[in-house]
């Protein structure tokens, strides 16, 4: 992907010469809000009108009349207006709701809230989310299915997963179920599943607190049934636009019943660090792990481990190949000659909406 895209029109020098030459012409300026366009001002004086879709990951997403979608980086602007309301979020993790407005210096942009006006670096913006109207429209998600199979041993693999987000202001919603099933001959079939339902309210300096619902089954560990629900704060600790780093503590209640096995209550802590890096260009790549340690509190000695990382690359447009390594540790399984744990490898093709 070259640094600049095809642009709707140019003009010499720099955001200066715009400001002036709106100052010049006051009913040009007039037609251009009229329009409602939005204008992005780039590192060589280059100007580009038309409608900001979002800002994220070091790319903004920018349709035009002329070009259609492009995808301008990031790094490249100097300066952007929009009079959309967009969800901004800044370097030092705070989060505003408002519209851009050009800065009166280079590489300046301006925050309009209402009546209130503030100025910061343009760099300092790491992402943008347009407030969209309706339910349908504010709702993100992916589906990956993955098959392989060998025929020496008749050996099968199944996975699917998908994953629904839903953001509204400060409040996130995100629902994500993830299944596997295995068969070979002369052997048991293996069966996992794992589902989660989780809220995070964000609040100021990058701290959020959350609530988490979730479901898991486990043939190869001899879990029939797990259900738990968690509450837990954390930070980002970073949220640039190439990596996310945040962790978090909490507090929760399960349920679980193994193979043989009465069913158990369970009280127990919760441990969390996430880790996710992208890139950007032409076709996305992102790299993300979650590890999460869960201590039995009534059940002293016994704690589980749970580590997913997962590796994905965009073919084409909003369709990627997945790779994904899925380790579930338990250190005190309740079931005699039970595994302690379960790693599991999958490959999927996915398409994201």
């Amino acid at each position: 992907m070259t640094d600049m895209l095809p642009l709707c029109f140019r003009v010499s020098s720099t955001p200066g010469l715009l400001l002036f030459a709106l100052t010049l012409f006051p009913g040009s300026a007039a037609s251009l809000l009229a329009q409602k366009t939005d204008t992005l001002i780039v590192r060589n004086g280059d100007v580009m009108t038309g409608e900001i879709k979002e800002f994220e990951r070091g790319l903004v997403k920018f349709s035009t009349d002329a070009a259609g979608t492009v995808y301008v980086k990031w790094t490249r602007v100097l300066t952007a207006g929009t009079d959309k309301t967009f969800e901004i979020s800044l370097e030092d993790g705070s989060t505003h709701f408002g519209s851009l407005a050009f800065g009166d210096e280079p590489r300046q942009v301006k925050v309009v809230i209402d009546r209130d006006t503030f100025v910061v670096a343009t760099r300092q913006i790491v992402r943008m989310q347009r407030i969209k109207e309706t339910f349908w429209k504010r709702l993100d998600g992916n589906i990956d299915l993955g098959v392989d199979f060998t025929q020496q041993n008749a050996k099968t693999d199944l996975n699917f997963s998908t994953e629904l987000k839903y953001k509204k202001n400060l409040n996130n919603f995100s629902f994500d179920l993830s299944t596997s099933f295995s068969r070979q001959d002369n052997t048991d079939d293996i069966s996992r599943l794992n589902t989660s339902f989780i809220y995070l309210r964000e609040f100021g300096n990058r701290w959020f607190y959350s609530g988490v619902v979730a479901g898991a089954q486990n043939s190869q560990l001899s879990l029939e049934v797990r259900g738990s629900a968690s509450a837990l704060a954390g930070r980002f600790f970073v949220s640039s636009n190439k990596v996310i780093l945040a962790s978090g503590l909490g507090l929760g209640y399960g349920r679980e019943r193994f193979t043989d096995q009465e069913a158990n209550n369970l009280f127990q802590g919760l441990i969390m660090a996430d880790f996710e890096f992208f890139s950007w260009g032409g076709l996305d790549t992102d790299l993300s792990s979650q590890l999460v340690v869960i201590p039995v509190i009534n059940q002293s000695g016994r704690w589980r481990i749970s580590f997913i990382t997962s590796f994905k690359h965009e073919i084409v447009k909003d369709f990627y190949f997945k790779v994904g390594v899925n380790e579930q540790f338990d250190s005190q399984p309740p079931t005699d000659g039970t595994e302690k744990n379960d790693l599991s490898i999958t490959s999927s093709f996915g398409w994201s909406f």
